[in-house]
């Protein structure tokens, strides 16, 4: 009978000690397989290297924004979806980056994807931040130009040319061309 009880509590403890094992190897696999989901949305879109292209849009202050204002010097050029959580909590980061540009003498852009992105909340927070923004559906046809594969997707211009994409450090919302 002891060796029985002894088995039993030896079996016990391997089989806890492969739960634990389990749960150690599935919560790394999730992390990278989050790693690995970011770097396949920014191997997506925009390349160090690529020209910013042509576009004209009406930004929120009624002005008329072209490629040809923004082909020399830095530009910070953000795409929000106005309905993502991520594009929300990402806007303190994207409001540093923007003063460090304009401190610099660079420009900031901000383009808010959706039906009704004029009149929503993060769109307001980013006419704060941007020096233009320009809301949906107007930002569409630049937003497929540069076929940005989620949001936030922040991107360096330097003389018209992508100079850096953002690194998300945040699990990428997947955007609907």
């Amino acid at each position: 009978m002891p060796y029985v009880i002894a088995g039993l509590v030896l079996v016990g403890a391997v089989a806890l000690l492969n739960l634990v094992l389990l749960m150690v190897i599935l919560r790394r696999w999730q992390e990278l397989e989050a790693v690995r989901r970011r770097h396949d949305f920014a191997s997506q879109g925009p390349q160090p290297g690529d020209a910013l292209p042509d576009f004209s849009a009406t930004a929120l202050s009624g002005r008329t924004v072209t490629q040809d204002g923004f082909r020399s010097g830095e530009l910070l050029l953000g795409v929000f979806s106005h309905d993502c959580p991520s594009c929300t909590d990402s806007l303190p980061g994207f409001a540093e980056r923007a003063d460090r540009v304009r401190a610099a003498g660079g420009r900031v852009l901000a383009l808010v994807i959706g039906d009704d992105a004029g009149g929503s909340g993060l769109t307001a927070q980013l006419a704060g931040t941007a020096d233009e923004v320009v809301p949906g559906p107007e930002a569409s046809p630049l937003f497929r130009a540069l076929r940005v594969p989620a949001f936030p997707t922040v991107l360096s211009y330097r003389d018209g040319v992508v100079a850096a994409p953002s690194a998300a450090d945040r699990e990428p919302v997947p955007a609907a061309s």
